[in-house]
């Protein structure tokens, strides 16, 4: 199943459900890693922002920021009410409905959601590399974009994506292997680990320790999965790799929070 079946099953299927079960039955209907996080981007977007699209939405927010590039990072001009600039990285580029815009830095940062069909957004796709090769990707350039009132969102959450990313992606592989898993109580007791992160504080050394347990968890089945022939995954060596990508800032979080 390609990306733009995998969207249209999506939209089908899941669109309609909570952001834990949105993760769940996407992982579940997943057929390699790339939708696997495709199911929990899209879970971990409306758990922080409190969306209810039914379309999948990009979080576009990676810019350049070197020096000579740092004068097309996106700003928001109150006077026009537009946006102009560039993020450099956009997700499921060709299935997406919307963007989610995060428009200047700091104190001043504000965030947006925009119909991709807006006039002034200009998509770029790109080739894919070999890491995730069946997600499609590329940037996405603003210019002179103009926002409505009503397409202005609360970015006071903003900064539990961090968290929840990997919490729904965590989420949308242990559905994944799920199905795969010799014994799934294993599988269930993680599960039932997430359920209970999804609504804590992650300011709370207790909820970074539980994280860390959960990680951990997820971790050990990598392992187990490594030794075993997945068939109909070409790709798993490769993309491997996503569910590890976390790890480290995870379990030094639990470390620093425990030991304060």
């Amino acid at each position: 199943m390609n990306e733009q079946a995998y969207a249209q099953l999506w939209r089908a299927e899941v669109a309609d459900l909570q952001p834990l079960e949105m993760a769940v039955a996407g992982g579940h209907m997943a057929t390699d890693l790339a939708q696997v996080f495709v199911a929990g981007y899209q879970a971990a977007i409306r758990a922080t922002f409190r969306l209810n699209d039914k379309g999948w939405v990009a979080y576009v927010v990676s810019e350049d920021r070197s020096p000579s590039q740092r004068h097309l990072a996106v700003t928001y001009d109150a006077k026009t009410a537009s946006i102009s600039g560039v993020k450099t990285w956009v997700a499921a580029l060709e299935n997406i409905a919307s963007l989610l815009v995060k428009a200047d830095q700091g104190e001043d940062a504000c965030y947006f959601l925009l119909p991709v069909e807006t006039d002034g957004i200009r998509l770029k796709p790109r080739l894919p590399g070999h890491f995730l090769a069946g997600l499609s990707q590329g940037s996405v350039e603003f210019h002179q974009t103009v926002v409505l009132p009503q397409q202005h969102l609360d970015g006071s959450t903003a900064r539990q994506f961090r968290f929840l990313e990997p919490l729904y992606l965590y989420v949308a592989f242990l559905a994944f292997i799920k199905s795969r898993w010799t014994d799934s109580r294993q599988v269930d007791e993680l599960l039932s680990l997430a359920a209970i992160l999804a609504s804590a504080d992650f300011a709370l050394a207790v909820t970074a320790q539980q994280f860390a347990a959960l990680d951990q968890g997820v971790q050990d089945c990598m392992r187990l999965l490594d030794a075993q022939p997945l068939s109909g995954l070409p790709s798993w060596a490769v993309d491997r790799r996503l569910m590890e990508m976390y790890s480290k800032g995870i379990q030094q979080r639990a470390h620093t929070l425990l030991a304060g």
